[in-house]
């Protein structure tokens, strides 16, 4: 006899998103079912992530010797191992692996369900044998890579984001094809690990960032040897014997570049099963068909069903934190908060890092703001280290109040989730300007903040009046 479920969520996807949205539910009390899909591992970009990461750490080892010279070391030109440094970044990857087993995750209780899946009807899903009609449904299926309909480029290998990590030899020429934070993150790994690296930042150039602090950002990358090419794009792909043509379209007119490899970090698109979720009946998005039309917290047209992460187009995992939060809060019944897209700092995971939340640009603002600035290469503690470069913005109103952050430099994304987390709660500079942080710390930053505003506000009211009456 088939079995019929009826859990609180039922979550389809069992990447890193839909088991921590599982192990989260189930802490709180809440039925679970999680479905595993036949793309998870092909949709979840954690496993890369972490692959990544474990390569940039290698290349920041790498720039670290070229460059020891600045702390009264021999600069030295490291001997890489490509092998190596491979084999260490899938083990990483592995080792995180038995976390989101289904063993753990079943001890955890979690009904974990793999098989043909597929929506009958509006309220049920058909998993193998099983009837599953839950209280709220959960898309949880990540995307793919966007690959650019580019002439030529079906004719040539290249690699995603995704895929990178399975180079296991020198790329002596790679072209990084998108403006993403991914693809800045990734042609500075690769630069440093001996490549010659040309940025086309086709799509835009990070939208979404302050342009100062962009400029800052591209200033710093070409320091490095990434020719940034901001005024092209990839007109078409050029199959050859040998290597690869790059056709770009300039200002100018036409130019050509000759490269070994390709990488495509043009960002990511939802996948979006039709089968799965035809009979969901899921309105998609007007203006982007290939994306579903949703509410802020991510709901769909069918009010039981919620899309997150990849699925809704989001592909920053500190904001896939807030979509679980926010979710698991309103099953229980307690939350009726809204995902800000703005209140979530963006990051560049670059050195030097940028990192942002909230609009900068203070003539958008509806009441009068103040722009107070942090030059870090001033820090005394940070040129001690080897790290004096970089910005923070804060944009305040006139009570204190954070309403934006900026900023560019060694801590820049610790930084901005404190300053976040401080705006969420409405805690102003002032309160901030009373840490007790080490002089020492990055984050010391914010006390200088705190003293320019407290500089610059005028005292209000007894207040002002009181070292006035005091020398009288």
């Amino acid at each position: 006899m088939a079995d019929f479920l009826k859990p609180d969520l039922c979550i389809l996807g069992a990447g890193a998103l839909g088991t921590a949205l599982a192990i989260k539910a189930r802490t709180h009390g809440l039925s679970v079912v999680l479905v595993r899909l036949p793309r998870d591992a092909e949709n979840d970009p954690t496993g890369g992530r972490l692959r990544r990461q474990a390569v940039a750490a290698s290349a920041e080892r790498a720039h670290l010797m070229r460059s020891a010279g600045m702390l009264g070391f021999a600069n030295t030109e490291p001997k890489l191992s490509f092998r190596v440094i491979g084999e260490r970044a899938a083990s990483i990857a592995e080792a995180a692996a038995p976390r989101d087993s289904d063993a753990r995750l079943a001890a955890l209780g979690v009904d974990v369900r793999t098989g043909d899946a597929l929506f009958t009807d509006r309220q049920t899903l058909r998993c193998g044998e099983a009837a599953i009609r839950a209280r709220h449904y959960a898309l949880a299926m990540g995307g793919q890579p966007v690959v650019p309909p580019l002439p030529g480029l079906d004719a040539v290998s290249y690699f995603t984001p995704d895929t990178i990590g399975d180079a296991t030899r020198k790329l002596s020429h790679l072209v990084v094809i998108g403006g993403t934070p991914e693809a800045f993150e990734l042609a500075q790994t690769y630069r440093r690990l001996g490549s010659s690296v040309t940025l086309v930042p086709q799509g835009g150039l990070l939208p979404g960032f302050d342009p100062e602090l962009v400029a800052l950002l591209l200033r710093q990358l070409r320091e490095e040897g990434i020719a940034i090419l901001d005024d092209a794009e990839v007109a078409s792909v050029v199959p050859r014997g040998q290597g690869t043509g790059i056709v770009l379209r300039r200002s100018g007119g036409e130019d050509n570049l000759d490269v070994s490899h390709i990488l495509l970090a043009m960002g990511r698109r939802p996948d979006l099963d039709g089968p799965l979720l035809e009979a969901a009946k899921l309105v998609r998005d007007r203006d982007q068909p290939d994306r579903l039309a949703l509410g802020a917290n991510g709901q769909t047209s069918n009010r039981r069903i919620t899309a997150l992460g990849g699925t809704s187009g989001h592909e920053a995992p500190q904001v896939e934190t807030r979509q679980v939060s926010l979710l698991v809060q309103r099953l229980l019944g307690r939350g009726r908060g809204r995902l800000d897209p703005l209140a979530v700092p963006l990051v560049v995971a670059t050195q030097p890092a940028l990192a942002q939340f909230g609009l900068l640009d203070p003539g958008k603002a509806r009441r009068p703001k103040t722009v107070l600035r942090s030059n870090l290469a001033e820090s005394d503690a940070r040129r001690a280290d080897g790290t004096a470069q970089g910005v923070a913005k804060l944009v305040v109103e006139a009570d204190g109040t954070i309403i934006a952050a900026g900023i560019i430099g060694s801590g820049a994304a610790d930084l901005a989730a404190m300053l976040a987390l401080a705006s969420a709660r409405g805690l102003r500079l002032d309160a901030l300007g009373d840490l007790a942080l080490s002089p020492t710390a990055g984050t010391a930053v914010l006390l200088e903040l705190a003293e320019q505003f407290a500089n610059n506000r005028p005292a209000a009211g007894w207040r002002g009046k009181l070292p006035l009456s005091r020398r009288r």
